[in-house]
């Protein structure tokens, strides 16, 4: 896909399709156990554990499919496994944001995430935090900080919900 007003910019599509998905699955996460925290249950960590990996593994499989292989040209050395990479990651960016500022805004942090790496640098010298969104595919550190993030927010979003977090920090 080419982007830019006076130079092409080029965007693989494991950058961009990820942050699609992660951001479709902020969206559909959450609203359909909402109504079990206020009763109560304590079955609602495991419905919320459920709801998202049933929309992350269509997710995966589908980005699998629709992911060109990274030796393809268009798909600029990240291919398929660099896209589950950073799905996995803005997944978890994802559900960090909605354990804080909830499902509406969820999708902030990845698209800015993704638009920095995207625009502001590449993988390599002098790149931020964000770099391993724009990682190669082989890159073992940006699948660890991807991972990282992916557990951190299963691990927040799970026990707590959508903005748990921020009401219990304001209750104390």
């Amino acid at each position: 896909m080419q982007s830019g007003i006076t130079e092409p910019v080029t965007i693989p599509f494991a950058l961009l399709i990820p942050a699609v998905m992660a951001c479709v699955i902020g969206f559909s996460s959450y609203g359909d156990v909402g109504y079990l925290d206020r009763a109560g249950t304590l079955r609602v960590p495991v419905a919320r554990l459920l709801l998202l990996l049933t929309l992350l593994l269509p997710a995966a499989v589908g980005l699998l499919l629709l992911t060109p292989a990274a030796a393809s040209p268009e798909a600029l050395g990240q291919g398929e496994w660099a896209a589950l990479r950073n799905l996995l990651g803005l997944t978890g960016v994802v559900m960090l944001a909605a354990c804080f500022l909830g499902q509406e805004a969820s999708w902030v942090p990845a698209t800015v995430l993704t638009g920095a790496a995207l625009f502001l640098g590449r993988h390599g010298v002098g790149s931020g935090a964000w770099s391993w969104i724009s990682a190669p595919q082989g890159d073992s550190g940006a699948f660890l900080v991807a991972a990282a993030l992916f557990l951190c927010g299963l691990a927040l979003l799970v026990p707590y919900g959508e903005r748990g977090l921020s009401r219990r920090l304001l209750r104390s």
